[in-house]
């Protein structure tokens, strides 16, 4: 599967997500460290209101990441959210 978003959203339906925007700058910088040719390719965005839910997704003519490029993002996304859970959604990679 090539991932197209990343949901992060909180355990407990009570907590709410920290404001993310400078985190999630950072995180994206150490990623296209790793895997500098999907640079560019990575959108975010964080609803204003509580549980405050943050996506990450493909924009621009980006298909997805592949599977290593996957794990890797969703690595540094439970470690810099660890009270939440990060979900991925994708389409089929032939």
């Amino acid at each position: 599967m090539k991932a197209m978003t990343f949901w992060v959203k909180p355990k407990s339906s009570i907590e709410a997500l920290p404001e993310a925007q400078a985190l999630v700058r950072d995180l994206l910088e150490l990623f296209y460290e790793y895997f500098p040719e999907y640079e560019g390719c990575l959108g975010f965005s964080q609803s204003p209101r509580r549980p405050r839910y943050l996506f990450l997704y493909m924009e621009g003519p980006c298909g997805g990441l592949l599977p290593a490029a996957t794990r890797f993002l969703r690595e540094l996304l439970e470690a810099a959210f660890p009270q939440a859970e990060v979900r991925v959604y994708g389409k089929p990679w032939p």
